[in-house]
């Protein structure tokens, strides 16, 4: 009961939230997969439907984008930044590229699969964002979604090693662990409430059951992730410049680093914790797993460069699932990207990190350390930059749409500010203008 109660909770306020706050659906989105596993570990209507989950999250969406149209029109659509287009092309030529993959039907079985995530997540979600407001309200319903999520998935599950145990199989303690990242560094950094007694105590209590949550999916490259990313990510939003804030950024280390160490001596014991006859948390392990990944990668990079148009081209999107290659994706994104499209894509790619990280330079020189927009900024940086680490060890370029989408939804941000600016601008030379005579009567007294 406690399973169907808690699926509805969670879908129904956010479906009431979306009608006053049309942004929250990117927390829907964000926190899709975890909500999916919610649903199929505690729910057997669930279990013979997965696709209900999405269909649901998918709804609410453009429910949330016909309402901002409904509100706006179709003034949402202009501007677009640069970098969305930018993705735009990369996936465009990435399913080009299906044309000349050595199995064109494997790769395109994959483009079946994934075509409604890469119009939701990359076309629709980050039209959402629109004015400074939608960021903060999307960042509270994340940490209220992502946030309760996190918790009924650690406390009333069943788990089985670092999975979740489903009606009908495991589920992917990767998603899961991600969703719990983002979260944690949005409560970390974005901080939507920074005046409230009672949310601070909250939100140091919900960094810690993150935190538990990744450890507990035995997620090695999340949970290193994310530590390097709130540390980065503390000084911009607050600036370390005096005493507090370094005192501050000391003692946050402390606290996540102890809840990490706690919580892996807590599992390392336990059965779950071990992964081909290795320890999860030991060293070799996660050696033995990245040299692995890299491996992988370098094999699907010889055979790509092993004829002068498959260097410039590329063997095309998916071509690593082919049996005869792979059997499956080399789980090394930017490597991938490299193999499959070739020169012509992996430069697109290049040109999408250097306009990432542009946006990112742009809109910290907007705003000003410790303000709203700044945390904002900060926050969904860090989410952004997180997902962009995790594709460095797990998934494949349509598998990991998380960081194109962030990347998009930044970019909007970024225009939001430079309109801001503009404005504001606008309205101190306005400003002085009136207060010209007051300034100077004697030339209107001459007059």
């Amino acid at each position: 009961m406690l399973g169907i109660s808690a699926y509805l909770t969670i879908a129904v306020g956010l479906l009431l939230a979306v009608f006053k706050h049309p942004a929250m659906a990117v927390a829907g989105v964000l926190c899709m997969f975890g909500l999916e596993q919610w649903g199929q570990a505690t729910t057997t209507f669930f279990s013979h439907h997965q696709t209900y989950t999405n269909l649901l999250i998918g709804g609410i969406l453009v429910l949330g984008l016909s309402l901002q149209i409904a509100r706006k029109g179709l003034g949402i659509l202009k501007g677009y930044p640069s970098i969305g287009w930018l993705i735009f092309a990369l996936f465009l030529y990435a399913f080009v590229s299906t044309q000349w993959v050595s199995r064109p039907d494997i790769s395109m079985a994959l483009w079946d699969s994934r075509w409604a995530y890469i119009v939701t997540m990359l076309v629709l979600a980050p039209l959402l964002i629109t004015r400074e407001d939608d960021l903060r309200e999307a960042s509270i319903a994340l940490l209220l979604m992502g946030g309760t999520l996190s918790c009924l998935l650690l406390f009333f599950v069943k788990w089985e090693a670092r999975r979740i145990v489903l009606d009908h199989g495991l589920g992917n303690p990767l998603a899961v662990a991600a969703m719990a990242g983002m979260v944690l560094l949005i409560a970390f950094l974005a901080d939507p409430w920074p005046r409230s007694k009672v949310w601070q105590p909250l939100r140091w209590t919900l960094i810690a059951l993150c935190l538990i949550v990744i450890v507990k999916s035995g997620s090695r490259g999340q949970l290193v992730g994310v530590f390097l990313v709130a540390i980065l990510g503390w000084p911009i939003t607050r600036g370390i410049s005096n005493l507090k804030q370094f005192v501050i950024l000391s003692l946050a280390t402390l606290f996540l680093a102890t809840v990490a160490s706690l919580t892996i001596q807590e599992f390392s014991g336990e059965q779950f914790q071990t992964y081909g006859g290795r320890a999860r948390w030991s060293e070799q392990s996660a050696q033995e797993d990245a040299m692995g990944r890299i491996h992988n990668a370098l094999v699907l990079l010889r055979l790509a460069y092993s004829a002068p148009e498959s260097i410039v081209f590329g063997l095309g999107n998916s071509a690593a699932y082919d049996p005869r290659v792979l059997g499956i994706y080399p789980h090394f994104v930017p490597l991938e990207v490299l193999a499959e499209e070739g020169l012509i894509g992996f430069f697109l790619y290049v040109l999408i990190v250097i306009a990432l990280a542009s946006t990112l330079l742009r809109s910290i020189r907007l705003t000003s350390p410790g303000s709203q927009q700044r945390t904002l900024l900060g926050g969904w940086g860090a989410i952004t930059l997180f997902s962009f680490l995790l594709s460095l060890k797990q998934g494949s370029l349509l598998l990991n749409l998380e960081p194109f989408m962030l990347a998009i939804v930044l970019g909007r941000y970024e225009l939001i500010l430079r309109r801001q600016s503009i404005d504001q601008h606008e309205e101190e030379l306005a400003h002085q203008d009136l207060e010209l005579p007051s300034r100077h009567p004697f030339l209107f007294e001459e007059i």
